[in-house]
């Protein structure tokens, strides 16, 4: 759910960066995209380092 909404996100900032005719809101939508992938391979990370503990067995 989370990464849908990501690469959605994502999606989006590049149509609006690319219809900007200012230099600075396109700066600024285009470095808002690169914070929100970096978010989702964050957060892909980070479920699998929860997915990892959770299954570790000699945690139990």
């Amino acid at each position: 759910m989370a990464e849908d909404t990501g690469i959605w996100l994502s999606k989006e900032l590049s149509k609006l960066a690319d219809k900007q005719k200012a230099y600075e809101n396109r700066a600024f939508l285009t470095a808002m995209k690169k914070v929100v992938e970096e978010q989702n391979d964050r957060m892909k990370l980070l479920q699998g380092e929860v997915d990892g503990r959770l299954w570790n067995h000699e945690q139990w």
